[in-house]
């Protein structure tokens, strides 16, 4: 698959500077970008649009924000800021992203402001158009969650104090945002049929329509985003799905996890185990599950790989461990019939795990579980053939590189990339078509309760990773199907970077952001949570730059 070039806009624009001799009286200054020389030619405008893209790359850095969160925990705090944010840590010394985000932002308003000088025709240029808008959408709505209110600046600057204006309210932010998706989805295309300038990846009109409803579900404009979900649901995207079960899919025995109550049940499992982990590789990076997607190459000389090759193993398989799940994430999978799994006490798996010389009870814990635990969590006794042939997760407490917490992911690793740090061709994915299920769910859930169409979406979720349907008898009203559909997406998105705002928007922070334990019930991390972390303060650099923005800090709490 030909991918997205993703370079900074400043190369392309010198790299056309330089290419024709002038008499040293007649340069152009080789240290900017001259406008007046660098949008000639279609060509010039695609290159500066790939550099616009820029802001996806490294999208598997939103594994951190898992780490942020009660899935997960970051431990060390040079790698990101999730760490001091999942500790209650949390002041202007930290940059969580405002400042980097305005680079792009910068980015996009100069292509907007100049692209219409390029001669193209007329369809290429909308395009071109709709895609930085869009781009630009979802970086404001990434600022506006995050920080509340913003400057919202729609134009190109020379002079840096340009930008130290006033921040526009949240709301106001928010509707700029979805006003530019809406215009953009008419002049985007459902699909890239591939080669320069229509390569996959780029914004698709149903990337635009995905992002829309996520900034509905963010802000409870729950009809809204039923309307925008079915959009989604109707442009032929669906759950990707093994269709047989292999040999390679067998080597990971799970005979003494799970009891199959014949050879169907057992094919369902292998299918639904194989399914889930396989989206997350290379070879099928490409399937009509994936809406927008992070993309990467393998490490070259000029742009690493996807690093979660590295970020997510144990030391014993050349990772660091640098982002873990805790206990509380593997107690959500549910049990193998979709209820809720009664996890036992911390001092009793304590005394179970004894040390790490398990008793047999221990390994009851993770006996006909859900299957998504077992394709997504390393856990003692999980194997990993497809990673190293007859490996068996063991936790090595204590050393380099180690987990913390006593678990390891293994989801979203590809196993043909394993031997080299920071190597892995696979994309990332910033939005799939299982999320839109579970929005569609839970907004249709919330405008009138579960209907036939809210078990469905869940269902086909569900089945996709061989578990049953959903127990109506149990989940029948709007409370109870409200807490299936936050324990589903957090199992289903576990990893993808989603759970931090999740616990924003639903406003649990105070019950879910707890200390958290590892396998001998010793402290990992003190947590603490206080309700004006629901919105993060802006860095001192950028209070520094604009006086404008310290009262909005003052009325955050910080």
């Amino acid at each position: 698959m030909k991918k997205i070039l993703y370079l900074p806009l400043v190369v392309f624009a010198l790299s056309i500077q330089t290419s024709c001799k002038k008499s040293s009286l007649d340069r152009v200054p080789q240290d900017q970008i001259s406008s007046a020389t660098f949008w000639t030619s279609q060509n010039e405008a695609r290159l500066a649009l790939n550099g616009c893209y820029g802001y996806l790359n490294g999208g598997y850095s939103n594994v951190y924000d898992d780490g942020s969160s009660d899935n997960a925990y970051a431990q060390y705090p040079w790698e990101s800021t999730a760490t001091s944010v999942s500790a209650g840590d949390i002041d202007a010394t930290l940059d969580l992203g405002y400042n980097s985000r305005y680079v792009f932002i910068r980015k996009y308003n100069y292509f907007l402001d100049n692209v219409d000088k390029v001669p193209m025709e007329d369809v290429m240029k909308r395009r071109f158009i709709a895609e930085a808008r869009a781009l630009r959408a979802i970086t404001y709505f990434d600022l506006a969650r995050t920080f509340g209110a913003v400057p919202l600046l729609t134009k190109s600057y020379v002079d840096p104090q340009e930008t130290a204006v006033a921040p526009t309210a949240e709301a106001d932010v928010i509707a700029f945002c979805l006003a530019e998706l809406t215009s953009a989805a008419v002049d985007l295309p459902a699909t890239y049929v591939g080669g320069t300038g229509n390569e996959t990846g780029r914004i698709t009109s149903g990337a635009t329509w995905a992002i829309k409803s996520r900034i509905q579900m963010y802000y409870g404009k729950w009809a809204d985003a039923v309307a925008s979900t079915k959009v989604i649901m109707g442009m032929g995207y669906k759950l990707f799905r093994v269709t047989a079960v292999t040999p390679d899919i067998l080597k990971d025995d799970y005979s003494s996890l799970v009891t199959f109550a014949d050879a169907a049940e057992k094919e369902k499992f292998y299918k639904g185990l194989a399914s889930y982990e396989q989206q997350f590789w290379t070879v099928n990076e490409n399937s009509k599950e994936v809406i927008l997607a992070s993309q990467s190459i393998t490490n070259s000389s000029y742009e690493y790989g996807n690093g979660l090759r590295t970020l997510l193993p144990p030391s014993d398989l050349g990772g660091w461990s640098s982002i873990t799940p805790t206990q509380e994430l593997v107690n959500a999978y549910w049990d193998k019939t979709g209820h809720t799994f009664a996890a036992p006490t911390a001092a009793q798996r304590a005394t179970n795990y004894n040390n790490g010389k398990p008793t047999t009870t221990y390994f009851d814990e993770f006996k006909n579980r859900d299957t998504r635990l077992y394709a997504s969590v390393l856990f003692p006794s999980n194997p990993w053939n497809s990673f190293n042939a007859g490996y068996t997760f063991t936790w090595g407490r204590g050393g380099n590189n180690n987990s913390k917490t006593g678990y390891n992911f293994k989801k979203m690793v590809d196993p043909a990339y394993i031997e080299n740090d920071w190597d892995g061709a696979q994309d990332f994915p910033i939005i799939r078509y299982a999320e839109i299920l579970l929005s569609y769910a839970e907004a249709q859930n919330e405008v009138s309760g579960p209907d036939a169409s809210v078990y469905d979406a869940l269902n086909d979720v569900r089945d996709r990773s061989g578990m049953p349907t959903v127990d109506q008898t149990v989940f029948n009203s709007k409370e109870t199907v409200r807490e299936l559909i936050r324990n589903e997406r957090r199992i289903e998105l576990a990893g993808e970077g989603q759970r931090n705002a999740d616990i924003r928007r639903w406003n649990i922070g105070k019950n879910v952001m707890k200390s958290t334990y590892d396998l001998t019930n010793s402290i990992v991390q003190e947590r603490n949570w206080q309700d004006k972390f629901k919105v993060m303060p802006y860095p001192q650099s950028a209070l520094d730059h604009n006086a404008n923005l310290k009262a909005a800090q003052s009325a955050k709490g910080y």
